[in-house]
């Protein structure tokens, strides 16, 4: 799997807020998706968000990296 990939549902979380609606949104599966941002975690040694009951929380280290996205994205 790509970093890009990785990078892109990195973002469609951050930016529903939840695994299953990013899911639901980007026409894949949540343990997909999941296992795209677990796999960008694990590569950096960093956590992104934190995960709480069914919705998640980005970390001070997820919300830099999302103004990055942001951009990256709105640059495609």
């Amino acid at each position: 799997m790509s970093l890009v990939t990785q990078l892109r549902a990195f973002h469609l979380v951050a930016d529903a807020g939840s695994f299953s609606l990013a899911a639901r949104t980007a026409g894949l599966s949540q343990p997909t998706l999941s296992a795209q941002v677990r796999a960008l975690e694990a590569s950096y040694a960093v956590d992104l968000f934190d995960r709480r009951g069914r919705g998640v929380r980005m970390t001070p280290t997820g919300q830099s990296l999302f103004a990055l996205t942001t951009r990256l994205i709105a640059a495609e």
